[in-house]
């Protein structure tokens, strides 16, 4: 009966010791989600408002705690780093916690007015926010995917806003009268364009000046497809020699800011020069030769690719004829390391042309090839075009020389790559994998709009997922959480779709595939069904302390087994003597007198 006993109590403290082994097959790793999200709204009577360039719009920006590692309030501030939000708030702004019931989560809600976000279409809609908390900083980008730019790109050379005409108050102007130059701007733009600055430049006092007046006017608004009128007073030197005057005019505003430039011609009439002519004619005015077009394609010029400049030509005189004109074609410098030498060179051929004659205003045209840099940053870039040539003027040859500058975007071919997917596997069923894909733009030129579809045998919360604009040279890890929906081979494939700098639309796919395996049921061994455990979700106590208790029952165990052995030996031992005592008389007989005499 011992025996059984201490057999029992054994297989009690074997049980016991299982009972806290086993909650060690039910912890689970959890994301250690110690970052803030940030989802945002856009409050609008519409479930899918569409924002257009120069609108203004509310949204609340929603930065959720879900691992409440936040404070009672936090700090933040927001930019837009390309520009295309204005009126932001410029100090940060101090914003207390909201606990929402709902889902359980404390919610720091920053709300932007109407008054604080214009959209005026500068690229995508991009808003970067700063939180700090204390010692802690977490930086969040946020693209506005309801913002649509509809500005014309930079490579078809349009200018939104534009001069439509210009003209003198009278025909007949003479050197030290005044007159009054009239402007004629149009805004080819879709929407209004405001604080329109028009800035008059190749004024000078030996020439013609701004009579009172400063060189800058100001317009409020000019309404899509409107025109607007700019007056120009102004007055002519006391002595001037016959000739046409170039002045010119800078264009910009809040929604244009790029500046456009126009060339304007005023016919000055001056006084005779006796030492030149001898005679009472007036001095002949030097003749003047522009570029009256240009075109390299329409499209922006790919580097490393040949493209053809044709240019077409023009004497503006209407009375003297151009001799021996040489037309020198050469690359601006541009801005950065890649380009201090120009961003163009020839192809095939020499970067100079010579024209015997050109009439009295008569025109030609001329081409030339040229090759961009193939590393030479994508930008817009001048190429000058310097004229040299010979004119008889009031009986004497005279060499005249002239500059003009055009400018050519560049763009380069886009080098978007991504990796090989990553899938750990086998998956059990009732689990899920962890999609890895890292992706880099390797390309000289920004890509636009990239985005990852998922498709496949399997259910995922990332089936379509924006990701936004990739700069030059910057990469990321796309990731997605994969369940498996049945047993034997999970296959997908993920595609990423962005538009190059020409926005032409690009996919790239990548493939995967992974063994799914039926689920491990309680026992060790296969189920169809996954097992779930019966405390699943309850917490558990640290691993050490398992191991700990665990040990101690062992301990104890051994310490039992140990006693109970030496007690069992010495009753053994104690038996033994009491036997010994037993085999031994009480009262001895005492010794027999036979045989005593």
């Amino acid at each position: 009966m011992k025996k059984k006993a201490i057999i029992a109590t054994l297989l009690i403290l074997m049980m016991l010791l299982v009972g806290i082994i086993t909650p060690l097959s039910n912890i689970s790793v959890q994301a250690d989600n110690t970052a803030p999200r940030l989802t945002y709204k856009i409050i609008s009577n519409s479930s899918n408002p569409t924002i257009d360039r120069g609108s203004s719009f509310e949204a609340d920006f929603i930065f959720t705690d879900d691992s409440n590692i936040l404070s009672s309030s936090v700090d933040i501030s927001v930019k837009s780093p390309n520009g295309s939000i204005v009126n932001l708030p410029t100090n940060s702004i101090n914003i207390g916690v909201e606990h929402d019931d709902n889902d359980d989560k404390d919610k720091y809600i920053l709300n932007l007015t109407e008054k604080n976000m214009r959209y005026v279409g500068k690229g995508d809609a991009i808003l970067r926010f700063v939180l700090k908390d204390g010692d802690k900083t977490y930086t969040f980008q946020k693209t506005i995917t309801e913002c649509h730019p509809t500005e014309t790109s930079s490579a078809t050379n349009h200018s939104v806003l534009s001069l439509l005409s210009y003209k003198a108050d009278r025909d007949n102007i003479k050197e030290g009268e005044r007159f009054h130059l009239n402007l004629t701007l149009i805004n080819n733009d879709d929407i209004t364009n405001n604080h329109i600055t028009a800035v008059i430049s190749g004024l000078n006092p030996d020439e013609i000046t701004m009579d009172g007046k400063t060189d800058t006017y100001t317009i409020a608004t000019i309404n899509s497809g409107a025109t607007a009128s700019i007056s120009l007073p102004m007055i002519c030197h006391s002595k001037m020699v016959s000739k046409n005057y170039m002045l010119k005019v800078d264009i910009s505003s809040d929604e244009s800011p790029s500046t456009s430039s126009y060339n304007i011609f005023v016919p000055v009439t001056g006084t005779k020069s006796a030492t030149e002519s001898g005679s009472d004619s007036p001095t002949s005015s030097k003749p003047l030769i522009i570029i009256e077009n240009y075109d390299y394609g329409g499209k922006a010029v790919m580097g490393g690719k040949e493209f053809n400049l044709a240019m077409r030509f023009k004497n503006t005189s209407t009375a003297t004829q151009i001799e021996n004109l040489k037309i020198t074609i050469s690359s601006v410098a541009g801005g950065d390391d890649k380009s201090v030498a120009g961003a163009f060179t020839p192809a095939k051929s020499s970067n100079t042309f010579f024209i015997p004659k050109v009439g009295p205003n008569s025109g030609f045209s001329e081409q030339i090839a040229l090759i961009p840099k193939a590393d030479a940053t994508p930008n817009s870039y001048g190429v000058t075009v310097a004229f040299s040539y010979e004119a008889v003027l009031n009986n004497k040859r005279e060499t005249i020389e002239a500059t003009e500058t055009i400018s050519i975007p560049l763009t380069q071919s886009d080098r978007f790559e991504a990796n090989e997917a990553e899938l750990q596997g086998p998956i059990a069923l009732g689990d899920s994998g962890q999609l890895n894909i890292n992706y880099v733009n390797k390309g000289k030129s920004k890509i636009f709009n990239l985005s990852v579809k998922l498709e496949g045998n399997f259910t995922t919360g990332e089936s379509n997922t924006y990701i936004g604009n990739v700069d030059s040279g910057v990469g990321d890890t796309f990731q997605a959480t994969l369940n498996p929906t049945a047993e034997g081979t999970m296959t997908g494939k993920a595609t990423f779709s962005y538009e190059d700098a020409n926005g032409e639309i690009k996919n790239l796919v990548k493939e995967f595939s992974c063994e799914v395996i039926a689920a491990m049921d309680q026992s060790g061994g296969m189920s169809s069904e996954p097992a779930v455990p019966a405390n699943a979700g309850a917490s558990s106590p640290p691993l050490w302390i398992i191991l700990a208790g665990a040990g101690g029952v062992i301990a104890a165990i051994i310490v039992f087994v140990i006693i109970h052995k030496k007690r069992k030996a010495k009753k053994l031992k104690l038996l033994e003597e009491s036997d010994d005592y037993d085999d031994t008389p009480a009262n001895p007989a005492p010794p027999s007198d036979e045989g005593k005499l």
